[in-house]
């Protein structure tokens, strides 16, 4: 998802949608003081509870605009989102966490950083629930929503992964030369 950072400052440029989500961090001292550890933990499990997503941290969600975090805060901002990641949401989501520089309003490349969450195996909880991402926010799950999702989860759990359905799959991405090794002449 957004395979260069060409592609997904195009997105920025939109804005915050289903998979992409931004802020700008805020510091007081030596601390983190923005955004909300729980609130962006909501967001990454919503994520992770949909088709994944991409989190993008040193970018104004109200602006769109680029602001980066200063260089000598990279380590903290790291330690601090994977703390999110590990410690406050259940189970544990695995994203990927990496440092990437993208340019400002004056065409300055600045770093930011950039967490890729998958879509979740299982469904996860974050510290003020059970969210699902639609469009530029989460939404709650309604209980019954959370059963079918609790339900085919489990389910997938325990079908082998060759045997599972894959519902975005076409035809095109079939092999033609891979199937005629496993057809069985005569059908």
């Amino acid at each position: 998802m957004f395979d260069s950072n060409e592609e997904l400052m195009t997105q920025i440029e939109l804005g915050e949608d289903s998979v992409l989500e931004f802020k700008a961090m805020e510091f007081r001292g030596a601390r983190i003081v923005g955004p909300d550890s729980r609130r962006i933990a909501d967001e990454a499990a919503a994520m992770a509870n949909v088709k994944g997503g991409v989190i993008v941290l040193g970018v104004e969600d109200a602006t769109h605009a680029v602001v980066g975090i200063p260089l000598e805060r990279l380590d903290q901002v790291e330690t601090w989102a994977r703390s999110l990641l590990f410690d406050s949401i259940q189970p544990p989501l695995a994203a990927s966490i990496r440092r990437i520089r993208l340019p400002d309003a004056r065409g300055r490349q600045v770093p930011c950083i950039r967490i890729d969450v998958p879509e979740g195996l299982t469904v996860h909880r974050s510290p003020n629930g059970y969210f699902q991402r639609i469009g530029s926010s989460k939404r709650e799950f309604t209980p019954d929503e959370l059963a079918r999702q609790f339900q085919a989860r489990t389910q997938a759990s325990f079908i082998p992964y060759d045997e599972q359905f894959k519902p975005d799959t076409t035809p095109e991405l079939i092999s033609r030369k891979l199937c005629r090794r496993f057809k069985v002449r005569g059908i």
